[in-house]
């Protein structure tokens, strides 16, 4: 990819998205882990504080992206599925329907969709740009949450394994934020 002087700053600093985009992920896993009711209310909670946060991260860092950044597209797409799971959590929390089978409902749906986006994303640009080894990891590991979902039957389990989901992608991002900022070729000064 040749990129513009004009696309050299936005291109910099790239790292900085997946640091962001952990952020509210770590939030909603280190309040689960640390709250010792797991019903299916703190559960959506969480899901809406982190649906809604990735969402509002993601849509910040396609602002900043150039528009021939192959990421954009990833990230305006799951800021969409991120954005509809947090507000539908909050609607059935409003609506007073917090159990069981709709959180696991709207946790598999997300897990499932953004899940496989990330992953496909992933593998169709492998060798072709710098977060497609840490999308295919991410996308796995959420498709791995939809199918330890799939089994679970109590509310401690459940909202136990999306906190637990929450943390290891949220440090796993915030290592290949840093990985790609230190791993960037740095540019040549002038001669003098």
């Amino acid at each position: 990819m040749t990129s513009t002087a004009s696309e050299a700053p936005a291109l910099s600093g790239l790292w900085l998205a997946p640091v962001l985009r952990a952020l509210p992920a770590v939030a909603a896993g280190l309040a689960i882990t640390f709250t010792a009711d797991h019903s299916p209310a703190i559960g959506l909670i969480m899901l809406s504080v982190f649906g809604l946060g990735s969402a509002t991260i993601l849509l910040g860092t396609v602002l900043r992206l150039p528009r021939t950044q192959a990421l954009g597209g990833l990230h305006r797409t799951l800021a969409v599925i991120a954005a509809v799971v947090g507000a539908l959590a909050v609607v059935v929390l409003l609506t007073g329907a917090a159990g069981l089978p709709l959180f696991l409902l709207l946790v598999g749906g997300y897990a499932v969709l953004a899940g496989a986006l990330e992953l496909v994303w992933g593998l169709r640009h492998r060798g072709r740009d710098a977060f497609a080894r840490d999308a295919i990891v991410i996308g796995t590991g959420t498709l791995a949450l939809a199918l330890v979902l799939a089994f679970v039957g109590d509310a401690v389990s459940a909202v136990g394994f999306f906190g637990a989901y929450a943390v290891i992608i949220g440090v796993y991002l915030v290592i290949a934020g840093f990985s790609l900022k230190w791993s960037a070729p740095v540019p040549e000064s002038p001669a003098p």
